[in-house]
């Protein structure tokens, strides 16, 4: 009988064949299911952490092992020879400082003088040398196929290289402990920033929560006058408080907007109340393009605004004039509102600064140390003015460009 047995497919072990693909190194790896693999961009960093860690740790232990082969190599007289005990001697050493290492992370030093940990310390150190050596001594022996015990046993170097141990140890847990200091005085250092953001965000959320109803309810007393005096121009102003509600809205928590944002609001509110004062209200506005390049926190233009028309048109039925001003230089914008107001009078000063200093505040959280505020009074009004620095970001692409 005659069996036929199936034909097999020949077995590829990749090597091209006439009319196949070329191998080629480029070529993505697959996997079982056919997919492309490719290793993760977090397993790729974490190895080259590693990797760097290990290379700084070589480097830092070059110094004692040239150290080490030196001494060997006057003794023995034999660079060969030296060199290998010395990779023996700081080869073992270094293994054994690995444990020493993650010990002192099990003992952490004591806030207090103690004693025991000193104490403790010491017998360590002592156990620590006599390993040491007696896992010198071992490969020594194997390496030389001689009994090395008894040698170094009867040489007077054994002492000296029994304190060596001990100093050793002391390098370790001295490295040890400083890098533990020093994380946790990085970690305190961030919880302490991170505490001051927290107190920030809620001393900015409390003035914006007093900062809302305040311009809410000034915009519907303003209202309420219209309704009741000019009903006509009562429905423009509706409108006009939709648009400014919708903004209020819009900022819901954030630190700084577009500076473009914060002005068109302002023109809204000064178109707001030019319905309610008509020409007692006089507005200049000389702004320049560069400014839009700039964040300022919301509801700051507007403030300063607002505070010009209650304390310099409100106040005197004459009315009078407001003027807002933006320049740019040497990557700074300033911003300043001036009205010609009764700005000398004490009362009238006293309440400037009352609702200025919430203003203050919110510029100092947002931009720190690089903010300037300034306010000044006189028998011409009032000014009040701010400068901030142009962001990192812009900075950047503006220094791109010239380059």
């Amino acid at each position: 009988m005659v069996r036929l047995r199936k034909a097999v497919p020949p077995f590829n072990l990749g090597i091209p064949g006439p009319g196949s693909d070329s191998l080629s190194a480029n070529q993505p790896k697959l996997s079982v299911k056919g997919t492309t693999f490719r290793p993760e961009p977090a397993i790729i960093r974490s190895m080259l952490k590693t990797l760097k860690r290990s290379g700084l740790v070589l480097l830092a232990w070059t110094p004692f092992f040239i150290v080490w082969t030196f001494l060997a190599f006057s003794y023995a007289k034999n660079l060969t020879g030296a060199l290998l005990t010395s990779a023996i001697s700081m080869g073992t050493a270094a293994a054994l400082g690995i444990v020493v290492w993650y010990l002192c992370v099990r003992i952490p030093w004591p806030l207090r003088p103690s004693l025991r940990f000193y104490l403790s310390h010491i017998g360590v150190a002592v156990a620590y040398s006599i390993v040491w050596l007696f896992l010198v001594f071992s490969l020594e022996s194997i390496r030389s196929g001689q009994n090395m015990f008894v040698r170094y046993w009867r040489s007077p170097q054994t002492g000296f290289e029994l304190f060596m141990g001990i100093l050793i140890y002391g390098l370790f847990a001295g490295v040890s402990y400083a890098t533990q200091i020093r994380d946790r005085l990085h970690e305190k250092e961030l919880m302490a920033q991170k505490a001051e953001a927290l107190a920030n965000a809620a001393r900015l959320d409390a003035i914006r929560a007093r900062l809302n109803p305040h311009f809410l309810f000034n915009a519907l007393h303003t209202l309420s006058a219209l309704v009741k005096f000019r009903p006509a121009a009562a429905e423009q102003a509706i409108e006009r408080l939709g648009d400014m509600l919708r903004y209020a809205l819009k900022e819901d928590g954030r630190d700084l907007v577009e500076f473009s944002e914060e002005f068109e609001f302002t023109k809204q509110y000064l178109a707001f109340e030019k319905l309610r004062y008509e020409d007692r209200l006089c507005i200049e506005l000389r702004v320049e393009p560069q400014c839009d390049d700039f964040e300022i926190p919301p509801f700051s233009m507007q403030t300063l605004a607002e505070n010009a028309v209650h304390h310099a048109i409100s106040v005197r039925p004459e009315g009078g004039s407001i003027r807002i001003s933006g320049t740019c230089s040497n990557g700074r914008m300033r911003l300043t509102v001036a009205d010609n107001g009764p700005g000398n009078t004490h009362e009238n000063g006293k309440s400037h600064q009352l609702g200025l200093r919430s203003l203050r505040e919110r510029l100092v959280s947002s931009f720190g140390p690089d903010v300037v505020f300034e306010t000044s009074a006189s028998n011409a009004g009032f000014e009040a003015k701010f400068e901030v620095p142009i962001p990192a970001e812009v900075r950047l692409k503006q220094r791109a460009l010239q380059g």
